[in-house]
């Protein structure tokens, strides 16, 4: 008897779980239709500041744990982020040559695709390939720092040094030196510090040029000669 009230029991437990999991199935698929219909109406109207009404959704995860098991509404809490550091300085959203939901998911994983390229450079081929994508789009700093964040990527001196040769042309100083820093945070490559040295010397910053160069550990007589000819303008200036 004892055992019968217990397989019922265990059955009645089981039925309610199973309940639940149809319930929760129905309520992420709800919320992700919400959500894309959402981004289709944004980026359809190019009302792309009314993409922020959907932070809620991912600032409150106990009141919506489900939203966050699907990969592709993540990407969009990535996007949003982008757009604020974006708009905040006054740049060309990277989501702006997307229409809706479905474009920007394709042009997020094909930037990821060409960011891999860049990282592993196996050949020019790919490496043009690559580049010719990158800017196709406008991909900012902004973009390209929150997406090689988010994604997993190996190496990222290489990455981000191959992006940084893809990109400059298209970037402005500002957002150049503020690339290399990124980078050098990551790895303290000569090369970029040479380049961020020249950008410095662009815009008259001597005393940073003279600092950036003074971090590399062993320098060559080019660059040593470098150092010293900044050392004595700056005694002039």
């Amino acid at each position: 008897m004892e055992t019968n009230q217990s397989l019922n029991a265990l059955l009645q437990e089981t039925e309610l779980h199973m309940q639940k999991m149809q319930t929760d199935k129905t309520y992420s698929f709800n919320l992700h239709q919400h959500i894309q219909q959402h981004v289709d109406f944004c980026l359809g109207s190019k009302q792309y500041e009314a993409l922020f009404d959907l932070l809620p959704y991912f600032e409150a995860p106990d009141s919506y744990p489900q939203f966050h098991n699907s990969s592709e509404t993540i990407k969009i809490y990535v996007l949003i982020n982008i757009l604020k550091l974006e708009l905040e300085n006054q740049k060309t959203p990277f989501l702006s040559v997307a229409n809706d939901f479905d474009s920007i998911m394709e042009q997020y994983l094909l930037t990821v695709f060409s960011m891999r390229r860049l990282e592993l450079a196996l050949s020019k081929e790919a490496m043009d390939e690559a580049a010719a994508y990158l800017t196709s789009v406008p991909l900012t700093i902004y973009a390209a720092f929150l997406i090689s964040t988010h994604e997993y990527f190996e190496n990222y001196g290489n990455l981000f040094w191959n992006l940084y040769t893809c990109m400059k042309s298209f970037w402005p100083l500002d957002d150049k030196i503020l690339w290399l820093m990124w980078l050098l945070e990551k790895t303290p490559a000569q090369q970029a510090i040479l380049e961020l040295a020249s950008l410095y010397i662009e815009i008259h910053d001597y005393s940073k040029a003279y600092q950036i160069l003074n971090t590399i550990s062993s320098p060559s007589k080019d660059i040593t000669d470098q150092i010293s000819s900044l050392k004595e303008l700056l005694s002039y200036v």
